[in-house]
């Protein structure tokens, strides 16, 4: 695969963008109730926010993924 063919590709793969609209146009409080659940890890050890983890099991059910290991070996696997 070509740059070229790799930065049209890159134009036409909007997947994460398009989630982001539909998500903000019909769940309008989702990252804010999301955020808002009681986090119970230790805030010391904390890299990744709760809001953050939470978009990522949403679309790793969204992908058809069972466990976080099989999206992670799908994904980043080219």
């Amino acid at each position: 695969m070509t740059k070229k063919e790799k930065r049209e590709r890159k134009k036409q793969d909007r997947g994460i963008v398009d989630f982001m609209m539909v998500t903000n146009h019909f769940f309008h409080y989702l990252q804010q109730w999301i955020s808002e659940m009681n986090d119970p890890r230790d805030s010391s050890y904390i890299t990744y926010s709760q809001t953050d983890l939470g978009y990522m099991a949403i679309l790793k059910n969204i992908c058809g993924q069972h466990t976080m290991r099989e999206m992670e070996e799908n994904f980043n696997h080219e």
